[in-house]
C-alpha cells in the first residue's frame, strides 16, 4: 500500500495530471484537538505512540500523526533503541506522511513542497537498499518541482540519480523509467556518459551475492537476473557469465523454483567446467548445488527477503 500510493503520485506528476489540492496548514502540536489528546498515553512508550499516529494517519489526521511520529522515535531512542523494527517501521510511516503533505502544499508553496519532500528523501535513504524504489520516486517529484522553478540542472541532475535506482527494479521498458527518460532527455543538459555495462554487470553480481550471502533471496533474484541479461549481450568474458549464472541458479533454489535453478545451474556447469576446470571451487560449489537440487524432495518456496 505504502509503495502504490507513492507511485501513483509520481506517475500522475508524470503525466501532467492537475495538482492535488492543498491541505490547510497543520496545527501546531500545541493545538491538538482535546479528544487527540485523550489517547495520549501517560507513561510514554514508543509503540503506544506509533500505534496512535498509525490510527490518526488513517484518520487523515496528519499534523497530530506526525507529531506522535516524531515522538515514538524520540521514545525509541530513550528507551535505548533496542526496538530497530519499530524504529524502521515508523521511519517508513514518517515518510509516507511526508510525501503526503509535501504533495497537498505544492499549490500552496513550491518551496514547503521541496523542503518536505527532501526531509522524506532522508528519512528514505536511511532504509535502503529496502526503499531504493521510494528514493527513486522522491527524487523524481523533486525533480518535477526544480523543473517547474526553472532550474533544469538541479531537476536533471535529480533525474539522472532516480533513473540509476529505478533500473534495479524495472525493466527498460517499464513507463515510468521511459518518462523519466523523456524527462531527462527534454532537460536541455548534455546527457552524461554511459557507464560501461559490462562494470554494470560486474557491480550488479556483488550486490546480488551480497543478498544471497544474506539470505535475501528475493532482493538477490533482481540484482542478478538483470546482470544475466547484460553478460549475455558478450560485454564481459563468458566465464563471467558462467559465475553469473551460478549465482543465480543458487538463488532461485533458495526460493524453491527448482527447474528453473536446474536449467541455469546447468548451462552455469557447461560455461565453467571447460574455462576453469572440474575441480575449480566455483565448479565445484555450482555442481554440489545442482546435485542438492537432484537428490532433495521438492520444499516449499522460501520468501526470505
Amino acid at each position: 500500500m505504502l509503495r502504490t500510493a507513492l507511485r501513483v503520485g509520481l506517475v500522475c506528476a508524470l503525466a501532467g495530471c492537475a495538482t492535488a489540492p492543498a491541505d490547510p496548514p497543520p496545527p501546531e502540536p500545541a493545538a491538538l484537538a482535546p479528544a487527540v489528546l485523550e489517547h495520549e498515553p501517560r507513561e510514554p512508550d514508543s509503540r503506544v505512540l506509533a500505534e496512535l499516529a498509525v490510527t490518526l494517519q488513517g484518520r487523515g489526521h496528519l499534523a497530530e500523526a506526525e507529531h506522535f511520529y516524531r515522538r515514538a522515535l524520540a521514545e525509541e531512542l530513550a528507551e535505548g533503541g533496542r526496538d530497530p523494527e519499530l524504529r524502521q517501521r515508523t521511519l517508513a510511516n514518517l515518510a509516507w506522511l511526508l510525501g503526503e503533505r509535501a504533495a497537498g502544499s505544492i499549490a500552496r508553496d513550491r518551496s514547503e513542497a521541496i523542503g518536505i519532500y527532501q526531509e522524506a528523501l532522508e528519512i528514505w535513504q536511511t532504509l535502503q537498499p529496502g526503499s531504493d524504489e521510494l528514493v527513486a520516486e522522491t527524487l523524481a517529484n523533486l525533480a518535477l518541482l526544480e523543473r517547474a522553478r526553472g532550474r533544469r540542472e538541479q531537476a536533471h541532475a535529480l533525474l539522472e540519480r532516480a533513473l540509476e535506482l529505478y533500473q534495479k527494479t524495472l525493466v527498460p521498458e517499464d513507463p515510468t523509467i521511459l518518462r523519466v527518460r523523456a524527462l531527462i532527455a527534454a532537460s536541455g543538459v548534455p546527457p552524461a556518459p554511459q557507464p560501461d555495462p559490462a562494470d554494470v554487470a560486474r557491480d550488479l553480481d556483488r550486490q546480488g551475492t551480497s543478498h544471497l550471502d544474506r539470505r535475501e533471496y528475493v532482493r538477490a533474484r533482481v540484482l542478478l537476473e538483470r546482470a544475466v541479461s547484460i553478460h549475455e549481450r558478450g560485454v564481459t568474458a563468458r566465464v563471467e557469465l558462467g559465475a553469473s549464472l551460478s549465482y543465480l541458479g543458487r538463488t532461485y533454489a533458495a526460493l524453491g523454483e527448482r527447474e528453473n535453478a536446474r536449467h541455469v545451474l546447468q548451462r552455469s556447469l557447461d560455461i565453467l567446467v571447460p574455462v576453469l576446470g572440474k575441480f575449480d571451487p566455483l565448479t565445484l560449489a555450482t555442481r554440489a548445488s545442482l546435485e542438492n537440487l537432484r537428490s532433495a524432495a521438492p520444499v516449499p518456496a522460501r520468501r526470505s527477503d
